[in-house]
C-alpha cells in the first residue's frame, strides 16, 4: 500500500506540472525527439553500467565482474520498481551478502560505493558552480560543499580513535542482550569499514570512476537537451545534474517520478527555459533510466526462474 500510495503522489505531482503548463506545447516538446539523439543517450547510459560495476569491484573484488554487473542493473530495477533509488543499493547488498561469511563486509562495500559516487557527483556540481557564469541562489555552493565534507567523514571517521571508540562503547550496551548477534555484525562492519578507509589508492580508483559515471551522465542531460533545442552551458548542466540526482534520492515516490520533473523545471526556468521543454527533457532522461530497469528486471526474471527450478530437479534426482 505504501509503495502504490508513493506511486500515486509522484503521478500527483506530474500532473501538477501537466496541469499549471501547456500540454500542447508539452506534446510538441516531446514531438522534436529524433531517433539519433534517443540511441545516443541510450549508448551513453549503456555506456554507464560497465563504469558503476567496475567502481563496486574496486572494494567486493573476489567476486566476478559480471556479477556484481548484474546486481548493479538488478539494482536499478528496485531503484525505479520501489520508492526512492537508495532501495536499489539495500537489495544489491542483500543479494551480494546472503549466505556469505562476511557479509557485513560485503554490505559496507555498497555503502561504501554509495557514498563515493555521491561525492562524485557533488564535486562534479561543486565544480559547475564555481565556472558558472550565472548567479546561482546563494545557498546552492555551501550545501554541496557540506555534503561532501559528511560523506568524507563518513568514509574517515571511524579512522579516529574517539569517533571509533564511542561508537564501539554504545555498541558494546548491546552484550549480553538479546541483540548481541547485532553487535558483533556491527563490529565486523566497522572492521571492514575501517579496512576500506586505508586504502587511498582504491578510493581515488573509485572516486575517478565516478567522476567518469557523472560525466557519461552529463552528456546524455546535453545531449536530449539539445534535440530540444535547450542550449547551456556545460557548468550549469553540471549542478543541474546534482540537483535532479539528489531530489530523486528523497523515498517519496517511485522511481524518483514527478521529484526528476519539479528538479528540472525548477532548475530549467531559472535559467530561463520553459516548463514544458524542462518536462520533455525529463521524460526523455527517466526513459533512459527505465533502461537500465528493464535490462535488470529481465535479470531478476531469469534468476527467479532459475531459483524455482532448482528445487524441482533437486526432488528428480532423489
Amino acid at each position: 500500500m505504501r509503495i502504490v500510495l508513493k506511486a500515486l503522489f509522484g503521478l500527483l505531482l506530474v500532473a501538477l506540472l501537466v496541469w499549471r503548463l501547456d500540454p500542447y506545447a508539452i506534446g510538441m516538446a516531446l514531438a522534436r525527439y529524433r531517433w539519433p539523439w534517443l540511441m545516443g543517450g541510450l549508448a551513453l547510459m549503456v555506456a554507464s553500467w560497465p563504469v558503476a560495476a567496475m567502481r563496486w569491484k574496486l572494494f567486493a573484488n573476489r567476486f566476478r565482474y559480471t556479477r556484481l554487473l548484474g546486481l548493479t542493473l538488478v539494482g536499478q530495477f528496485y531503484a525505479i520498481a520501489l520508492p526512492g533509488q537508495l532501495a536499489g543499493e539495500v537489495v544489491k547488498a542483500w543479494r551480494l551478502a546472503k549466505g556469505q561469511a562476511d557479509a557485513e563486509r560485503l554490505a559496507a562495500t555498497v555503502l561504501l560505493d554509495r557514498i563515493i559516487g555521491t561525492i562524485s557527483l557533488l564535486v562534479v556540481a561543486g565544480a559547475g558552480i564555481a565556472f558558472s557564469t550565472r548567479r546561482l541562489p546563494k545557498g546552492l555552493a555551501p550545501f554541496f560543499a557540506s555534503l561532501i565534507f559528511i560523506c568524507a567523514l563518513g568514509i574517515f571517521a571511524l579512522n579516529l580513535a574517539p569517533m571509533r571508540n564511542t561508537v564501539l562503547r554504545v555498541i558494546a550496551r548491546l552484550d549480553h542482550t538479546r541483540l548481541e548477534h547485532v553487535g558483533r555484525s556491527l563490529r565486523r562492519a566497522i572492521e571492514a569499514w575501517r579496512e576500506f578507509g586505508q586504502s587511498p589508492q582504491r578510493l581515488a580508483a573509485s572516486l575517478g570512476l565516478g567522476l567518469v559515471f557523472q560525466l557519461l551522465g552529463m552528456c546524455m542531460f546535453v545531449l536530449l537537451a539539445d534535440n530540444l533545442a535547450i542550449h547551456l552551458p556545460l557548468a550549469d548542466w553540471a549542478w543541474i545534474l546534482g540537483v535532479v540526482s539528489l531530489a530523486v534520492l528523497i523515498p517519496v515516490s517511485v522511481g524518483g517520478i514527478g521529484l526528476r520533473e519539479g528538479a528540472l523545471v525548477g532548475c530549467l526556468g531559472f535559467l530561463g527555459i520553459s516548463g514544458e521543454k524542462a518536462l520533455a527533457l525529463s521524460f526523455g532522461i527517466f526513459a533512459m533510466t527505465l533502461s537500465g530497469a528493464i535490462v535488470g528486471g529481465v535479470l531478476e526474471l531469469i534468476e527467479s526462474l532459475r531459483r524455482e527450478r532448482l528445487p524441482a530437479k533437486s526432488r528428480d534426482l532423489t
